[in-house]
C-alpha cells in the first residue's frame, strides 16, 4: 500500500514539474537563432568601423581560441577586451563548441553578444562534430573566407584534417594571398583553428611564406606558443584557451606587426621565447 502511495506521489510531481518547465528543441537541429557570430553581419559591422576611421593607418586586433565549454570565460575575456579602446574587431579561432550540437553554439552566441566589437570565427574541429559542420554553414558562414581592413589582408582556412578531407586548399590560399593589380597591401595574415601538422607537412610553412604571408594565427593547442622557422621566417602564433581570461592583441602599423601574451593583463610577446620547428 505505501508503495503504491509513494509510486502515486512520484508521479503527480514529475507531471507537475513537466508542466511548469519549458523544454528547449532538441540539441540534434541544425538551426540556430544567433545574428551574433554571422560572418556577413560582423563584416559589415567592421566595414563602418574602418570608414569611419579610415585616415589612421595603425590598428589592433584581440585574438581569441578554444572557448569551449567554458561560456562563462568567454563572457568574461569578452567584456575584457570591450575595455581596450584601441582593439578595433576579434578573432575567435575555433571550437567554440564541445561537441558540435545546437546548444553549445547557441552558449557561445549568448557570451559574445556582450561584444562591442565585430567578431570574425573560424572553424576547429570540435565545432565539425555532430551537426556541427551544417550549423556552421547555416549560421556562421563559409570554412574559408578573406576579407581586407585598412589594407592588411586576413585569410581564414579550414585546416581540420579529423573531420574533412583534402584541407587546407592550398590552391585557393595562394589565390587569396597573391596580390591584386594595384593592390595596396600592408599585409597578409592566415588563420586557422590548427596549426600546420609538421609531421605530415613539414613544409607547409614554406609554401604560406612563398604564398606571401607575414604572419599565421592558430589556437588548438590550449596554450600560448610562438613557432618559427629561421629558413622560412613566418612566425606562427598559437592562442591560449580563454579558461580564466587569456588572449593575444595583435598591432599593426604599416610597416610592423607586434604582439602582447594577455592572462589577463598584456605584455609583449617578445618577452617569450620564439621557439625554432625541430
Amino acid at each position: 500500500m505505501m508503495r503504491a502511495i509513494c509510486q502515486i506521489y512520484l508521479l503527480v510531481m514529475y507531471s507537475l514539474l513537466i508542466s511548469s518547465c519549458r523544454f528547449d528543441t532538441s540539441p540534434w537541429e541544425y538551426s540556430v537563432d544567433c545574428d551574433t557570430l554571422n560572418l556577413d553581419v560582423n563584416l559589415n559591422w567592421l566595414a563602418k568601423i574602418e570608414n569611419t576611421n579610415k585616415e589612421q593607418p595603425h590598428f589592433s586586433i584581440a585574438v581569441i581560441g578554444d572557448p569551449g565549454l567554458f561560456p562563462g570565460d568567454l563572457e568574461l575575456t569578452i567584456k575584457k577586451i570591450n575595455q581596450i579602446n584601441k582593439v578595433d574587431f576579434i578573432l575567435l579561432l575555433g571550437d567554440l563548441t564541445e561537441l558540435g550540437v545546437k546548444q553549445e553554439y547557441e552558449w557561445t552566441c549568448k557570451a559574445i553578444s556582450h561584444s562591442n566589437k565585430p567578431i570574425l570565427s573560424v572553424i576547429g574541429n570540435h565545432d565539425a562534430l555532430s551537426y556541427g559542420r551544417e550549423i556552421w554553414l547555416n549560421t556562421i558562414g563559409p570554412y574559408d573566407y578573406s576579407f581586407t581592413y585598412k589594407n592588411t589582408k586576413f585569410i581564414a582556412y579550414n585546416d581540420n584534417k579529423y573531420e574533412f578531407a583534402d584541407v587546407p586548399d592550398k590552391e585557393w590560399l595562394q589565390k587569396e594571398a597573391a596580390l591584386e593589380t594595384d593592390e595596396i597591401r600592408h599585409h597578409t595574415i592566415g588563420m586557422s583553428h590548427i596549426e600546420p601538422w609538421w609531421d605530415i607537412d613539414f613544409t607547409f610553412t614554406d609554401e604560406l611564406k612563398a604564398f606571401g604571408f607575414d604572419l599565421m594565427l592558430h589556437a588548438h593547442s590550449h596554450k600560448f606558443s610562438y613557432w618559427y622557422k629561421p629558413s622560412v621566417k613566418l612566425p606562427h602564433l598559437i592562442n591560449a584557451d580563454t579558461i580564466d581570461i587569456k588572449y593575444s592583441i595583435v598591432n599593426f602599423t604599416p610597416a610592423n606587426i607586434s604582439v602582447e601574451q594577455c592572462e589577463p593583463e598584456c605584455i609583449p610577446a617578445t618577452a617569450v621565447n620564439w621557439s625554432d620547428i625541430p
